[in-house]
């Protein structure tokens, strides 16, 4: 890992002090290779938090189980056991009339409280129902970082041809140093863009590497979104 590939990874696990997050900042505005490069890993961690958890199979957690438990004795140390055993037998004249007389109780309890006949009841048969399953796959969408260093901001918005140009869909998260972000889930495709500062001040994003007019002027920064 060389030092640039170093300094991304500290960004990314916000181990930076806000001095060291400005110059990352300003080395990737100064170099495009770096800023591909750290746009891509965020876009991977990013994809990284939605991936499913594994569960294991229950073929797995039997063998595992299996595994963890002692080995059940065999026939043959089961019935030698039960014969080398030392046992001893008490016989007590009183309690074995006691427990003949519960029994006894019991027993004529039981046949007094079931009912002499039985009741057949038919239960109608529930018709089967047809779910039906929609086959339609969703179109992939790649996460977007949108990052902005803005110290003296208030509020940082983005407004672009993804969210109909609305500066108040899409609202950036102030960190350490001034710096503002968003991830945004976008499908492929070609997409112009601009910051919104404070509501009224409308800038191109200066990290961008394309731009293009807006017929009236301005430029607008231009994404490219590709899988």
């Amino acid at each position: 890992m060389n030092d640039h590939e170093l300094l991304i990874q500290r960004f990314l696990d916000q181990n930076l002090n806000p001095e060291e997050r400005v110059a990352f900042l300003q080395a990737v505005d100064a170099d495009t290779t770096l800023r591909r490069r750290w746009l891509n890993l965020e876009m991977v961690v990013a994809e990284a938090t939605r991936l499913p958890r594994i569960t294991p199979s229950p073929k797995f957690l039997q063998e595992l189980k299996a595994s963890l438990a002692p080995p059940s004795p065999s026939w043959w140390e089961r019935m030698y056991a039960a014969v080398t055993t030392p046992r001893t037998l008490e016989w007590n004249l009183a309690g074995a009339a006691a427990a003949a007389c519960v029994a006894i109780v019991s027993v004529a309890g039981l046949f007094a409280v079931i009912s002499p006949r039985v009741v057949e009841v038919q239960v109608p048969a529930i018709p089967a129902q047809t779910i039906a399953t929609s086959t339609k796959q969703e179109e992939p969408k790649v996460f977007v970082r949108l990052v902005l260093l803005q110290p003296g901001a208030r509020s940082v918005s983005v407004a672009g041809d993804f969210n109909g140009w609305d500066p108040t869909q899409t609202k950036l998260e102030r960190s350490d140093g001034g710096v503002w972000t968003a991830t945004i889930p976008l499908k492929p495709g070609r997409y112009q863009y601009m910051f919104v500062i404070d509501g009224k001040q409308w800038i191109a994003d200066p990290l961008a590497a394309e731009e293009a007019t807006d017929g009236f002027g301005a430029q607008n920064a231009v994404l490219d979104v590709a899988i």
